[in-house]
């Protein structure tokens, strides 16, 4: 174990910051300069032995990855498109499935999609419970229900 270089409190060794003062440990504490030791010269670059032409056509210049997220009012529209029944299954499975890009559009369509399929579990689940527990009475009412609305 050490100590903590600034409030004195006890570190693990492994530690990078304090966790009394909140201060960053340093690993290794820097050798004074003397000053009579000599600067050394920088490193030469090394030199190219012949200067190569640059090959014809378009370049092609690849842009660092931004991280794309949606933003609030994206997320609203998204749950309005996703609330239509059977266009907002499909956007769930294009945007889930299939949109590479934007990491955020995929997370949020998929997530969707699992609490829409436990949505679905659970309605079939109770229906199946209560068929089974009162099915000679709910039976009676639907076909009640079918006579009222063809006659």
């Amino acid at each position: 174990m050490k100590n903590c270089p600034f409030c004195g409190s006890p570190l693990e060794d492994e530690a990078k910051f304090c966790g009394e003062c909140g201060r960053q440990i340093e690993e290794a504490p820097l050798p004074p300069v003397s000053p009579e030791a000599e600067p050394t010269p920088p490193p030469q670059a090394p030199v190219q032995a012949a200067a190569q032409e640059p090959e014809e056509g378009p370049t092609i210049v690849e842009l660092p990855d931004k991280k794309q997220t949606l933003t609030t009012w994206q997320y609203a529209l998204l749950m309005i498109l996703y609330s239509i029944p059977v266009v907002g299954l499909i956007f769930l499975f294009i945007f889930g499935a299939g949109h590479p890009k934007n990491i955020s559009l995929k997370r949020f369509s998929v997530a969707a999609l699992i609490l829409r399929l436990v949505g679905w579990i659970l309605v079939f689940s109770c229906l199946i419970i209560a068929l089974v527990h009162n099915g000679n009475e709910l039976t009676t009412a639907f076909n009640r229900l079918l006579l009222n609305l063809y006659y």
